[in-house]
């Protein structure tokens, strides 16, 4: 952690949040995994995919949570946000959008519209996201294991 107590805070802050938003989408996947299948099913044949990235989601949530390694941690959540930013960018330029199924949407309940307001939704969301984990990754001052009492 940074030596700078307001550092410290905005790393400690930007780790929950960014650790609390992948548990949940993960979660989501898991639980209603429908909206994902179909829209990933556009790039990748497989709703094991999926279950894949439903599972990563939650043990990327872990690890960040777990401060350990957290420039590391920072670093793939920022890489794993900014691939699931380009999908819902390439979705965005399509006629009919689907919905990312990350968090709240579901297909065929909402108008093109209403799909295409929420993946911009999500492109905000992600771009503050990728913010608060490069934070992580550039302000956590180690990479090296420590005890938990040193938080």
């Amino acid at each position: 952690m940074p030596t700078h107590r307001p550092l410290q805070i905005l790393v400690a802050t930007s780790t929950i949040l960014v650790a609390l938003v992948f548990f949940v989408a993960g979660v989501q996947k898991l639980r209603v995994p429908d909206p994902t299948v179909t829209m990933i099913g556009r790039y990748i044949d497989s709703p094991q995919a999926v279950r894949a990235i439903g599972f990563m989601e939650i043990g990327l949530a872990t690890w960040m949570l777990s401060f350990r390694t957290p420039r590391l941690a920072g670093g793939a959540a920022a890489l794993a946000l900014a691939g699931f930013s380009v999908l819902i960018a390439v979705e965005l330029q399509r006629n009919a959008p689907l919905p990312c199924g990350c968090l709240e949407t579901r297909p065929g309940l909402e108008s093109p519209h209403a799909i295409r307001r929420g993946l911009w939704v999500s492109l905000g969301r992600n771009a503050f996201l990728i913010l608060c984990a490069t934070s992580v990754a550039v302000l956590a001052t180690s990479d090296k294991p420590r005890a938990s009492s040193e938080f």
